[in-house]
């Protein structure tokens, strides 16, 4: 059972009331477990003052700054080294059970950990007078919620300058084995100084490699307008790719000013990130360039294998996408002048490759950059975009990139070369392998600097299709899929609940689908032109029992064309599909 409880003063919420009665509309509802603890009011002067005493003589709590669901954050002053700090204290009005305080301070070190420049870095981790917190710097600025809420959407420039470095920040956060779980505006602060998008409170983190404790004694799991599908639902195998989910509705509010989903309660949210396909209409507004809408789709599929699979993955598809406009980053609106002319420009680099910050000044810049123009490197950096994995061979070097992922090969500049790459069919579960052989080639002249390349399903006379079976009917099903003159029996069962990829086919005018149930019953899925995303060929079907008892058009499908024309993709190069 899970119920609804105020992010601020954490009392129960009915589920059709769109804000907590107490705090007033604003306040956001969040979902918890059944196991809730129950608070016992506590003046925050009266806790404020056992934070001082636990701090000691050194520390002066100045002011409380905020109260969120389960922990409270005072500005504290450090007199001997002079700092000003935040200090996030567990709330002691909540009857915690046994061993939550362990967990709050598991929870603290592992975020201790990070060490990243967007993000907050914690100084120490301690307790006493009954209360458990820890301490961070105190910075100030503006959170990404109150910008929106000032200026609506932000562009497409402004959107990639905050969205590139909180990338960083999760793929940091992921390498060290924790799941943020709550990526949001409010939790995306921009640095009143410098302008630096800083990604915060970790307080319902989960460790990758720990125990599924959250969900089971009652720790809330999101916020329901960024929720991913995963956490609406209660699983317990929550993944870097829940972040991923959420940042992909952080991305939909930027572009657009408004939330993908929205409802008159917070059930009615959370049903839509369950089933609701992604507005994209809302995405097809002036500015906003077809493949910055494609990934903000993908972000949010409804299953989490279709999302990119990392961070990074997606930070590669956005920075492929904006060097491919020749789009720089501007610093944020709020950073001085003066340090934004020193500011390190975002370089993409290979997933694990150390950044680069160097402080380039006067002469020795010019020097350096003089020689890094003189000599640059020349790789090829290749992207799948399809459904499937491919195997790619450039000379005598072959390698398997993922969906969603890119590979950065070295290359000679100057010297010609030849890559050539072919899908990873699909198999189904009785062993057979799925869809049609498909590969492709390119010879080219190396360029100083990075070739880049997409792998796409094609266009015209050489395009390619992928379904998608989605089973809610109840009854196992058997698909054929009807492509040009064929029709291919994929000799496959796909269960009651089950999804499955049935590989790629040569699109046609009457390409088709047909599925029949054990029972007999059966539907044929048309329109596949229409339904296809035009990169990566992908038609999601949706099976239910209505659909089996007459013809029907898919419903929902995850990886949707932002608009029933063909979109141009501005990542020139594509490579082509024989």
């Amino acid at each position: 059972m899970t119920l609804l409880v105020c992010s601020s003063c954490h009392g129960p919420v009915s589920d059709s009331a769109t804000h907590c009665p107490r705090c007033g509309p604003g306040s956001l509802v969040l979902i918890a477990g059944e196991h809730l603890p129950v608070a016992v009011p506590t003046p925050p002067d009266v806790e404020g003052m056992r934070l001082g005493r636990a701090l000691g003589s050194q520390y002066r709590v100045v002011r409380l700054i905020g109260r969120g669901g389960f922990a409270d954050v005072y500005e504290v002053l450090d007199t001997d080294l002079a700092r000003r700090l935040a200090v996030k204290v567990l709330r002691s009005d909540l009857l915690w059970g046994p061993g939550t305080f362990t967990r709050f301070k598991q929870e603290a070190r592992a975020i201790a950990r990070l060490n990243h420049p967007n993000t907050v870095p914690i100084h120490f981790v301690a307790e006493g007078e009954g209360l458990v917190f820890y301490a961070m710097p105190y910075l100030e600025g503006e959170t990404l919620r109150e910008l929106l809420r000032t200026e609506g959407a932000l562009g497409v420039e402004r959107t990639l300058a905050v969205a590139e470095p909180i990338l960083e920040a999760l793929q940091h956060a992921h390498e060290q084995g924790l799941v943020h779980r709550d990526v949001k505006p409010e939790n995306i602060l921009i640095e009143a100084r410098t302008g630096r998008p800083l990604l915060v409170d970790f307080g319902i983190a989960k460790s990758l490699d720990g125990p599924a404790h959250q969900t089971e004694t009652g720790f809330i799991v999101g916020t329901p307008l960024y929720m991913s599908p995963e956490q609406a639902m209660g699983q317990r195998n929550v993944d870097a790719r829940a972040d991923i989910y959420g940042m992909g509705a952080v991305l939909f509010q930027m572009l657009t000013g408004a939330p993908p989903f929205e409802g008159n309660d917070s059930q009615e949210i959370v049903n839509r990130h369950l089933s609701a396909p992604v507005p994209v209409a809302s995405l097809s507004r002036d500015g906003i360039p077809a493949w910055l809408s494609r990934i903000v789709v993908r972000c949010m599929a409804k299953r989490k294998e279709d999302r990119y699979p990392s961070a990074q993955a997606l930070l590669e598809a956005l920075r492929t996408g904006r060097l491919a406009m020749g789009m720089d980053l501007p610093p944020l609106a709020g950073a001085r002048r003066e340090e934004a002319t020193t500011e390190a420009i975002p370089v993409a680099r290979r997933p694990g490759s150390p950044a680069l910050w160097p402080a380039l000044i006067g002469v020795t810049a010019a020097a350096l950059l003089g020689a890094i123009t003189l000599r640059p490197r020349a790789e090829l950096v290749v992207t799948n975009g399809l459904t499937e994995a491919i195997a790619l061979t450039v000379d005598d070097t072959g390698l398997t990139i993922s969906s969603g992922d890119s590979a950065h090969l070295p290359v000679r500049p100057g010297h010609a070369f030849e890559a050539r790459w072919a899908i990873v069919r699909p198999t189904a579960a009785s062993g057979g392998i799925l869809g049609e052989a498909l590969e492709g080639k390119l010879v080219e002249t190396a360029r100083r600097g990075a070739t880049r390349r997409v792998v796409n399903a094609g266009r015209g006379s050489q395009a390619w299709f992928a379904p998608i079976l989605v089973n809610r009917s109840g009854d196992s099903l058997d698909a054929t899929v009807l492509s040009q003159t064929d029709s291919v029996d994929c000799h496959c069962r796909v269960g009651p609940g089950d999804t499955l990829r049935l590989g790629y086919y040569r699109l046609s005018p009457s390409s088709a689908i047909r599925v029949v149930s054990r029972s007999g019953a059966s539907a044929r899925f048309s329109d596949i032109l229409e339904q296809r995303d035009s990169l990566s060929g992908a038609v999601t079907l949706i099976v239910d029992s209505s659909s089996l008892r007459a013809s029907h058009r898919p419903r929902s499908r995850a990886h949707a064309s932002p608009s029933r024309s063909e979109p141009r993709n501005p990542l020139r190069g594509i490579l082509p599909v024989h």
